[in-house]
């Protein structure tokens, strides 16, 4: 297993991307942005709170409701509150796998389990360097190193499905 040293594209590039304003509600850009540590105690207790105010749940899993345009600050607290991961890793992962240098963009459907990892990932859409083969592998490798709070209310424990990603790499040679 190889690590590589990844810069993110910068934040004008990403939201230039077509990729980026192709859906309203998008859960995960950066694999490395997450909560503070010193704020998960915080957002726990806020989740009790905003749970029927920000979720749709039948009895082991819940989706992200749907804001409008004019309601946009609900969807921001709630996609703050249930979409964003407490732990990441600081360098990027790379399997073996040879995925070439340069610019790659992916948009992506997920769901989290309800010990709060990463499963159910399905590419929608790739744009660069990057066959679509390569970066679904990639984009496996790097959602794995992330976690989130799992979602527990009332004892009960629920699956996040149906989460919408979009984010981007530049893989630089050496």
């Amino acid at each position: 297993m190889k690590m590589l040293k990844i810069k993110n594209l910068l934040a004008l590039a990403i939201l230039a991307s077509p990729l980026v304003f192709a859906e309203a509600n998008i859960c995960l850009t950066d694999f490395q942005e997450k909560l503070p540590e010193n704020s998960i105690k915080k957002i726990k207790e806020m989740r009790i709170k905003a749970f029927k105010h920000c979720l749709e749940c039948g009895t082991t899993t819940c989706k992200l409701k749907k804001w409008d345009a004019a309601n946009k600050p609900n969807q921001t607290v709630c996609n703050r509150l249930f979409c964003k991961p407490i732990k990441t890793s600081k360098v990027l992962y790379a399997s073996n796998e040879n995925y070439g240098y340069g610019i790659t963009q992916v948009k992506f459907a997920y769901s989290l389990n309800q010990t709060g990892r990463i499963k159910d990932i399905i590419l929608k859409d790739v744009r660069g360097e990057m066959d679509r083969k390569r970066a679904l592998i990639y984009l496996e490798d790097n959602l794995r190193l992330l976690r989130y709070e799992p979602i527990k209310v009332d004892g009960k424990s629920y699956n996040l499905i149906e989460l919408e990603g979009s984010t981007g790499w530049n893989i630089k040679e050496g």
